[in-house]
């Protein structure tokens, strides 16, 4: 396996694949990053530091992508359904957890866990039909 010449640059371009596909804005991804959204276009060829704290940042985000990528089988919609909307195991929205290396951490562990069910579960809005001791089950109209 050969290394990549300029680690930073690679971790850069794969970032900006990641949050591209999930929907996110280059204002979003460079406020998850802590960096004013220039300062996100001014790296954007060379990254940033290796050991930085936004470098740790996109990696974890990276992996966040990884883990929903596979999840899904590659469905993009069903990724960033997933991504936006509210999920209540995690008391949050996946997308606002990502404000924060923290947050970003607990939806990988969250979605490495889910790994041995190998899917990311249907998103269902709908009512379960509830039963009434006098007259039966309800009927959703």
């Amino acid at each position: 396996m050969a290394i990549a010449h300029y680690q930073p640059a690679v971790i850069m371009k794969a970032f900006t694949w990641a949050y591209e596909e999930l929907g996110l804005s280059p204002n979003e991804a460079s406020a998850m990053l802590g960096v004013s959204e220039q300062g996100l276009l001014q790296t954007a060829l060379v990254g940033f530091e290796i050991e930085s704290s936004e470098a740790k940042i996109q990696l974890a985000f990276i992996r966040l992508y990884h883990l929903l990528y596979a999840l899904s089988d590659g469905d993009n919609e069903k990724m960033i359904i997933w991504f936006t909307q509210p999920n209540l195991h995690l008391a949050a929205t996946p997308k606002a957890m990502c404000n924060d290396i923290e947050g970003l951490l607990c939806l990988n562990e969250y979605l490495e866990g889910m790994q041995s069910a190998s899917a990311l579960p249907d998103v269902n809005f709908a009512l379960a039909p509830q039963t009434s001791p006098t007259t039966g089950p309800a009927v959703h109209r």
